[in-house]
Order: structure tokens, then sequence, then C-alpha cells
């Protein structure tokens, strides 16, 4: 799955997973901190926690949220800067077409030296998809070759290699964003389930009284 389609995902879990919590009344909610906090912890982890006045869980959990987006941030970041890099790195030394937005192609960089060793194999595809039609065969060869100008030929393999490492390193950086990605998503359940079912509401137990052996006000705790 792409990042992209990732943050759209995260995206759509906090709005359903607020919308779950909004569902019920205005009147429910302003009654119901823990509602507020389950639904705060879903939009910020630890926004739940502080509503409760946990304050140690609820820095825990957002200083985690804070690390992970600057995690997938930079690991985003470098992945597509070294994909860019290996773009030019192509242009450079393959002749390659690098306005060409297909992944496809560049991915078919990484395999062939040359177009022609590329649309060779993709000849030698037609003939096995289309036995008996020639037709077929010759349509097909048009629209999966390339020629023109997006042919290519490597200058060396060893150049074609650096290029094919170049694309290694982004696609780690790229996958590694997205388990970042993911943990986000994680942390944000982790936090919801703790403010609904293991961070007390400490505001109801927590609060000042007269002291009057001291003839002043005292802080309490209610077990």
């Amino acid at each position: 799955m792409s990042n992209s389609k990732k943050t759209i995902l995260l995206i759509v879990f906090t709005l359903c997973l607020c919308s779950v919590f909004y569902a019920q009344s205005n009147d429910t909610l302003s009654y119901n901190p823990k509602g507020k906090a389950i639904l705060a912890s879903a939009v910020v982890p630890g926004w739940g926690q502080h509503i409760l006045k946990n304050s140690q869980k609820a820095e825990i959990m957002i200083a985690a949220d804070g690390v992970l987006w600057l995690l997938y941030g930079g690991f985003q970041w470098y992945g597509s800067s070294r994909l860019k890099d290996a773009k030019l790195y192509a242009s450079r030394h393959a002749d390659a077409n690098i306005n060409i937005a297909n992944e496809k192609y560049y991915r078919a960089l990484e395999r062939y030296r040359n177009s022609e060793d590329y649309n060779e194999d993709i000849r030698r595809e037609a003939r096995e998809r289309f036995p008996d039609n020639p037709l077929l065969q010759h349509n097909y060869f048009l629209e999966n070759g390339y020629f023109g100008d997006s042919a290519w030929l490597w200058q060396s393999d060893s150049m074609r290699f650096s290029y094919w490492e170049q694309r290694k390193v982004a696609r780690t950086a790229l996958t590694r964003a997205g388990f970042c990605l993911g943990a986000v998503i994680l942390n944000r359940v982790v936090s919801s389930i703790d403010a609904a079912f293991f961070t007390e509401d400490l505001r109801d137990k927590v609060g000042f009284a007269p002291n009057q052996a001291q003839n002043g006000i005292g802080l309490i705790y209610r077990f």
C-alpha cells in the first residue's frame, strides 16, 4: 500500500472514529468526560489522557506521536529525493526520458541495459499471449514497448546497477515511512482504548478542601 493511501486511511479512520463518538448527543458528551477523552485521543494521542488529568501518559503519547510524524516526514522526504536523484542519473547515463510518469518504465530501467532488450521480451510475451493472432501481437507490442523518446541505453552495467541501488535505498526509506504511518494510526487506537478503559478520570479524585487543623485549604485525593 502506498504512503498516500495510508495517509488517506489515517484520515478516514480518524473521521470514522470521531463520527462514532459524536453520534452520542451533545448533552451526553457534555457530561461524559470519558467520551470526550476517547474522541480527543482519536485526533491527537494523549489529548484524552490530558483531559482526564493523567499528564504522564499524555506527555508520553504526545511525544511518541511527534516522533513518529518526524520519522515519517524524514523517511518520505529522503525516499522521494533518492527517487528523483535516480531519475536524473538515468537521464545522464542512459538517456532515459524522465518525463514519463509510469513507474513500470523506471523498473524496466533497472532490469534491462537497453530498451531493445526490453522490447524483445515484450515481443516474446505478445506471442505467448496471442499465439494465433499476429495483429493482436503487433498491437500489444506497440502498446507496451518503449520506442523513440522513451528508449534508453545504459553506458555500462555498473551504471545500471548503481541506478538500481539508488532506487533500492529509496524503496527502503519509503517502506519505513509506511511503517511509521501505520504506527501513527496504531498510536491513536492505543490512546483511544487507554482513555476508554485504562485511564481513570482524576478530576473527581483530586481536589481541594478546607483544612481546619491548619486554618487553610488542603489537597485531597479520593480513593
